[in-house]
């Protein structure tokens, strides 16, 4: 670890701000006359963007800009969504879309998010439900019949996937809200879970509306420690076979590979392997009650919900990370790395 360079966070990044004042730079500033390109290309420099500032201050653009700019920014724009913009500052419209409210949906597409059984049944009734339909079918002995059960079960997990993608989409088309709909679209695919994997199908819905979506405008370690600890991501990274001298590091890997740090971002294989100790133990109990845990471990057992921390099956010993040794112990580690 001699070598060890500490890279920096993956979230510290332009604010959205920023991003959307380059946005808007590019969609609502006219567009320069052949004179002017050739004058830039000649100076070899091209026309400075509008500065943030500048863009927040920008009177309220034309209906054709309103449709370039919208058409960028959001899911597609309407023609109410242009009448509205057309006739806002700018700054005003962007406050709003950054700082975003409660989302009222039109009726009809409210009413129909209100129908579906991912709407009205929470997800830990769901699954052990599901879970004990699948249960029962096993233990059926006549072969016809429990293929028939079999298929009744994923039957069942198909309709809660596609009812997950059915909420998903009817939020993204019908809600004011624009901004927050792309970046939840956006985060949700840089989380991206496969709904295939055993039972994820009853679990996506949830992903999208209680991991994702509140945290999509915020800070990125509010939505890492969201994700983190959500059965969906630890069910579909295999971390619930994770435990203490049976390490499994698919979950450590992808969380530092592909959703922090980067492929190339500094850490080690021996990073890997300590990540994958402090996530030892932390998994998906689908069952109702809870396991028995021996007495001097139990004031480190947590259970919310579907998601688990069994301290029997966590490793405890001395761990490094990244160059620094980490001073929690028990499910606090997990907090301790991510704010790494």
């Amino acid at each position: 670890m001699a070598s060890y360079r500490k890279p920096a966070p993956a979230w510290r990044v332009w604010s959205l701000y920023k991003l959307l004042a380059l946005v808007l730079a590019g969609c609502a500033a006219p567009a320069p006359t052949p004179a002017a390109r050739h004058a830039a290309t000649t100076a070899e420099q091209a026309p400075a963007p509008l500065t943030e500032a500048e863009a927040f201050a920008a009177p309220p653009p034309s209906a054709a800009e309103a449709f370039r700019f919208l058409n960028r920014l959001s899911w597609g724009a309407t023609a109410a969504e242009v009448q509205d913009y057309a006739s806002t500052p700018v700054g005003d419209y962007l406050r709003v879309q950054l700082r975003p409210g409660e989302d009222r949906l039109p009726a009809p597409v409210q009413a129909q998010i209100d129908a579906l059984t991912l709407s009205r049944r929470p997800m830990v009734e769901l699954v052990q439900g599901l879970e004990q339909q699948r249960r029962a079918a096993d233990a059926i002995t006549n072969d016809d019949e429990k293929n028939a059960a079999r298929q009744s079960y994923q039957q069942e997990l198909t309709r809660l996937g596609r009812e997950a993608a059915t909420r998903h989409l009817l939020r993204a088309l019908a809600s004011r809200n624009q901004v927050q709909q792309r970046m939840t679209w956006f985060w949700l695919n840089h989380f991206n879970v496969y709904q295939f994997k055993s039972n994820l199908r009853a679990m996506v819905g949830d992903f999208d509306d209680v991991a994702i979506r509140p945290h999509a405008m915020g800070r990125f370690r509010d939505l890492l420690g969201a994700v983190s600890y959500h059965p969906a991501m630890l069910r579909y990274l295999d971390n619930e076979q994770n435990a203490s001298g049976r390490l499994n590091e698919n979950f450590a890997r992808e969380l530092m590979e592909l959703h922090t740090l980067g492929a190339d971002g500094g850490y080690s294989q021996g990073d890997v392997q300590q990540l994958a100790r402090v996530l030892s133990g932390v998994g998906v109990n689908l069952q109702p009650g809870n396991p028995t845990i021996r007495r001097e471990l139990q004031a480190h057992y947590v259970r919310r919900g579907l998601f688990e921390f069994n301290p029997q099956r966590h490793d405890f010993g001395a761990k490094q990370l990244l160059g620094q040794p980490l001073q929690a112990r028990g499910l606090a580690e997990v907090d301790e790395a991510l704010d790494r």
